[in-house]
């Protein structure tokens, strides 16, 4: 961690929670307490999963959580919000989302205006009482997935004991992974690729001087995960073309 860094991020990818992420972020946060740093936990991702009772956003001092569109709870635009249980620094983020302001036109510190837009917190508020059955159709169509995927040659997030997930997408990973997007193309099934180019070969941090090979299993995984459909309006019939599309590309390639 740089000296420069006042916090120190976790992020809960994909929606999935167990006690490796708790130890994790224990190690984490234990570092940020030593140095003086905060844990920010990024939740994007995984609203609304929990793991032993703990919620998402339940660990850090900060949460940072997304409503982009195709979040598990997604606006009709841009939008976000952080959560605290710090008084002071609630304080200081609201002060931050509106030019820095302490009271009208009076600007205490630096800030910007970052806002909720009124139509996307309407819209947010109208679906959030949808969100726990949201995610249950989430688990259900992973579970089916899970179920019929567990004896074909592909690696799968697995379901830990005292997890809940909120599962935002669902990877497997493949070494045919282009020809496997292409097989369920042809098929009409959507799939994406996250991500396809790891943080260290980006252009934007060239300056950091990385090369190939520096972060391997980054490399790997950005070469052979696929996310396939994976959202609570799925249709069972939808859900079983995936997987019989699956299915018949590894009967195929036998």
């Amino acid at each position: 961690m740089r000296e420069t860094a006042r916090a120190a991020p976790a992020r809960v990818p994909f929606g999935s929670l167990d006690d490796d992420y708790r130890k994790r972020r224990s190690a984490i946060d234990e570092l940020a307490r030593e140095t003086g740093r905060i844990l920010v936990e990024d939740c994007a991702q995984s609203l609304g999963a929990s793991v032993n009772g703990g919620k998402a956003g339940s660990f850090g001092t900060v949460a940072a959580f997304s409503f982009y569109p195709t979040k598990n709870l997604g606006a009709y635009g841009d939008a976000g919000a952080l959560a605290t249980g710090d008084p002071e620094l609630a304080r200081l983020v609201e002060r931050l989302r509106q030019y820095g302001w302490s009271r009208r036109d009076y600007s205490e510190v630096e800030g910007r205006n970052s806002r909720m837009d009124e139509l996307q917190a309407a819209v947010l508020r109208a679906k959030l009482p949808l969100l726990e059955a949201d995610n249950a159709r989430r688990r259900e169509i992973a579970k089916r997935y899970d179920d019929a995927l567990a004896r074909l040659p592909l690696a799968v997030l697995r379901r830990r004991p005292g997890s809940l997930p909120a599962p935002h997408l669902y990877p497997v990973r493949t070494l045919a992974r282009d020809e496997l997007a292409r097989h369920l193309s042809s098929r009409g099934v959507e799939t994406a690729i996250h991500y396809p180019v790891p943080l260290h070969l980006q252009p934007a941090y060239a300056f950091l001087e990385h090369r190939r090979g520096d972060f391997p299993v980054s490399e790997e995984s950005c070469e052979t995960v696929l996310s396939l459909p994976m959202y609570p309006t799925l249709s069972d019939a939808q859900v079983e073309a995936v997987v019989s599309g699956v299915e018949a590309f590894f009967e195929e390639e036998t």
